[in-house]
């Protein structure tokens, strides 16, 4: 799975996740899109993704690090993630949820400590010195 940490400025884009949809139950969370195994880039798997779920794409600004945990899914099946993270920019659109039950929120990095935060988005967090 792509993670796009969104950045503009100082503020990151974060999301409420919807909880029928989610393993992490009303959690905040950064975007992420599945890598389709039909020859797509890893930047066009995001994309589709993002357009398709929140209206908007992003350009790649730095390709951090990856990351992986093993967890139950929301179909109640246990399997292994793996997270390629990655700090982009809004390129077109204008992010807004097609889910009515998610929220989009910008946030700047000194108030990202007051929010609750999935597993996955506070690991990165952490790691970038935002937490």
């Amino acid at each position: 799975m792509a993670v796009a940490i969104v950045t503009d400025g100082d503020k990151i884009l974060i999301r409420k996740m919807d909880p029928e949809k989610s393993p992490y139950k009303q959690l905040w969370a950064l975007f992420g899109g599945r890598i389709q195994n039909d020859g797509s880039t890893m930047v066009n798997s995001l994309n589709k993704e993002l357009f398709d779920r929140w209206n908007f794409s992003v350009s790649i600004e730095e390709k951090l690090w990856w990351d992986e945990e093993i967890k139950i899914d929301n179909d109640g099946e246990e399997k292994h993630f793996v997270y390629l993270d990655a700090v982009c920019k809004v390129n077109s659109g204008k992010p807004k949820p097609n889910n009515v039950n998610e929220i989009l929120e910008w946030v700047s990095v000194s108030d990202l400590k007051n929010y609750d935060l999935n597993p996955p988005t506070r690991i990165v967090f952490d790691r970038l010195g935002y937490l």
